[in-house]
């Protein structure tokens, strides 16, 4: 080394933030829909038979939503609203579990059911080691009903299926 290697700066370490897309979105990342950015504020994965699929807790400072995400052969991704506890659904299910149901006007199916493992991190009413149980339905025009059971709590949030192109992610300020 020489004197004059003493004052070279040396190469500042450069962290590369590996780009975002729905099956790897973290606390503090932004998804962007339909002109409104909402920050993820919750994660939870699931884990069902060696299988995983995500659900995250986005906000916006006015509304709430859950961006689901899997991978079953081809990327799949919804976006849902939970519905609040007064809705009529939430007593017509309460006792049993229906294999078809009517929320507004609409028929839905059951398409699939099961239980998982999930993690949770973030705000999301629910802690790493619960064990979940899930009923989804469809109607024929796409949209979809998703029922869980957390304990004795039933969840209710109607969604539909989005197209990939439609959402936007960007790196939050805690990602490295």
């Amino acid at each position: 080394m020489g004197f004059f290697d003493l004052f070279k700066s040396k190469p500042k370490k450069k962290n590369k933030v590996e780009a975002r897309n729905p099956l790897n979105l973290q606390i503090g990342d932004i998804v962007e829909y339909d002109l409104a950015e909402y920050k993820v504020i919750g994660k939870l994965s699931y884990e069902e038979g060696g299988y995983l699929w995500y659900d995250y807790h986005l906000f916006d400072g006015q509304e709430h939503l859950w961006l689901g995400a899997e991978d079953d052969d081809e990327l799949e991704i919804g976006l849902y609203k939970k519905l609040d506890v007064n809705h009529q659904l939430y007593t017509q299910l309460q006792n049993e579990i229906l294999k078809k149901l009517t929320y507004e006007g609409k028929e839905y199916t059951l398409i699939e059911d099961g239980k998982a493992n999930i993690r949770a991190e973030g705000r999301v009413g629910a802690k790493t080691g619960q064990r979940v149980q899930y009923w989804d339905y469809e109607a024929s025009d796409g949209s979809e009903v998703s029922v869980e059971r957390w304990g004795n709590e039933l969840e209710i949030s109607i969604g539909q299926e989005i197209k990939e192109h439609l959402l936007e992610y960007y790196p939050g300020e805690r990602s490295e």
